[in-house]
């Protein structure tokens, strides 16, 4: 734990919960592309997220600052509900975060159950305020299935590379669609996931499903009022009107 304690300046909090769902096979349909405007895919069912029956999660740290930071100015925010425990069903699923700040660098740090790295990488923030999404790239260990794992995310609060930085954290763990869900992803369009995603309480595709709408069609007034009712039923109302960044840019997995 030396070298955690060194980067982020806080300990990891270790966390066991149980969580048993019935396996299916996983639905997953890969590409990385840029998502195009078109006229196509406008439609998406009004949803709001319900969260995991998980019990109480473990106290968090919640942002932790060194040097000069300022925690009362927002630097980042997680997309994410306020138990800080997200499902989902990919191996390398989009994590969201909103940023007031801009052109500044962010590391991001993967734990395991014993807090043994899994993964680490450097997060180049977009170049305005808003939100911004990172996947986890082709090289990095896929999430085994229902493992949870303690992620960090820490900013520097300049462009300066100094010891002045902020960090917020969460954990994820993946899990399999029931049988039930399985069959209605099958049946549905892309478009209209998010809903059956929230329903299972699976985040990631929920967030990452409405978002890829936005991103085909960002003036459809339904989509953004979808965007809206999905981040209030997370207590995240405060972000509904900021902007997506890099969102459209990364790694597009349900299009098919």
């Amino acid at each position: 734990m030396t070298w955690i304690k060194k980067k982020l300046y806080l300990a990891a909090i270790p966390l066991s919960i149980g969580l048993s769902i019935a396996s299916a096979v996983s639905v997953r349909a890969n590409s990385l592309t840029e998502f195009r405007v078109t006229s196509k895919n406008r439609t998406l069912i009004s949803q709001s997220f319900t969260p995991p029956d998980r019990g109480t999660p473990p106290a968090t740290a919640g942002a932790a600052t060194r040097g000069g930071c300022d925690a009362k100015q927002n630097l980042v925010t997680p997309l994410m509900p306020k138990e800080k425990l997200t499902l989902t069903f990919d191996e390398r699923p989009t994590f969201y975060w909103h940023t007031s700040k801009s052109n500044t660098e962010a590391e991001f740090l993967l734990l395991d159950e014993n807090d043994d790295l899994v993964y680490e990488a450097n997060v180049n923030l977009p170049k305005k305020p808003g939100i911004f999404a990172f996947t986890l790239p082709p090289e990095a260990p896929g999430l085994k299935t229902n493992k949870q794992y303690h992620w960090y995310l820490s900013v520097y609060c300049s462009s300066e590379f100094t010891d002045d930085t902020i960090t917020v954290e969460g954990w994820v763990e993946r899990t399999k669609p029931n049988l039930a869900t399985w069959i209605k992803l099958n049946k549905s369009a892309p478009k209209h996931r998010s809903k059956i995603y929230a329903d299972a309480s699976i985040w990631h595709e929920a967030i990452t499903n409405v978002a890829q709408q936005r991103c085909i069609a960002p003036y459809d007034s339904k989509l953004v009022l979808y965007w809206n009712q999905l981040l209030t039923s997370v207590g995240l109302k405060e972000l509904i009107s900021e902007s997506l960044t890099n969102v459209c840019k990364v790694e597009n997995y349900d299009t098919k």
